[in-house]
């Protein structure tokens, strides 16, 4: 018996018989992504049941619904959580969005419309109302090209053409949205970024953090922070999940899962610089149980 269906079986046992949060968690720090998806296939062809699902309506609670995601594919943790984020009409479905490549997108597109029998273009345009779902869909349509050396002097042209205009009003400019923050690479939006700095004499981000709001400062910060420092991003998130009133345990889990195999050494260097505080203190501090456990196992990968 392989170790993929041996750990299977132990998790169709647990989760029928026993419900041992610390036997899910073992097997996940056993594993790495690859192999939990083989595990989930070979789980969800044998007892015709899907493991996501299981896990989620047989364990439950924050621990069930952070483990659940750790068994997904990348197509199927984007895919569940674009269909929360329209649901709520929160900031999740553009986080899903502002990072993927044309190829991806079309992918993630053809899946969505496949599982929920509806259009995914259309139900972003019906839920982020006028050019923040027209500029999501735009995505699609991007002709990014990747220049390991951009063009200084069009760079600086666009930086020219950002400092020129009120940055509450950018996103309603559709082509300067499309032609600057989705058409251009993460390696030209570094150079723009120095730019309009030193025309102006602000920080881009800081500009968009100061003079836009709602749905329209998610997404111009979002397509930024992901083409230039996505671990600076997702440190913040992993922050707001953590302060005020309460844990947003649905945030925290979500981030956690997705970037733990990714970039978890940037944003747990960048959360102890940043907030004076190590990552780990913060998670025990906030958080309780097995789900605490995980959560930490996870933050130190």
């Amino acid at each position: 018996m392989s170790l993929i269906s041996q750990y299977a079986e132990i998790l169709h046992e647990n989760l029928n018989k026993e419900k041992n949060e610390d036997q899910i968690l073992d097997i996940i720090k056993k594993t790495d992504q690859k192999n939990r998806i083989l595990i989930s296939q070979y789980y969800n062809a044998k007892y015709n049941s899907s493991l996501f699902d299981d896990i989620n309506s047989k364990i439950g609670g924050d621990f069930g619904y952070c483990a659940s995601q750790l068994f997904l594919s990348n197509l199927e943790f984007c895919v569940h959580h674009l269909k929360k984020g329209i649901e709520k009409s929160n900031e999740c479905t553009i986080e899903q969005l502002t990072s993927k490549t044309m190829e991806e997108l079309k992918l993630i597109e053809d899946t969505y419309n496949k599982l929920t029998g509806k259009d995914l273009k259309n139900d972003i345009i019906k839920t982020y109302k006028g050019s923040v779902g027209k500029n999501l869909v735009n995505l699609w349509f991007t002709k990014r090209i990747f220049k390991l050396k951009p063009d200084k002097k069009e760079c600086e042209n666009y930086a020219n053409i950002l400092a020129k205009n009120n940055p509450e009003i950018w996103v309603e400019k559709e082509n300067i949205f499309k032609d600057i923050f989705i058409n251009r690479s993460p390696e030209e939006l570094i150079v723009i970024a120095r730019y309009y700095l030193k025309i102006t004499g602000r920080n881009l981000l800081d500009d968009i953090e100061k003079n836009t709001r709602g749905n329209v400062k998610i997404l111009l910060k979002e397509i930024l922070y992901n083409n230039i420092m996505p671990y600076e991003l997702f440190t913040d998130k992993i922050y707001l999940a953590m302060k005020g009133a309460g844990t947003d345990e649905e945030a925290l889990s979500r981030i956690l899962v997705s970037r733990c195999e990714l970039d978890m050494d940037e944003i747990r260097n960048t959360y102890k610089a940043k907030y004076k505080v190590s990552l780990k203190e913060d998670i025990i501090d906030d958080t309780s149980g097995s789900y605490q456990k995980l959560c930490v196992y996870l933050s130190e990968k």
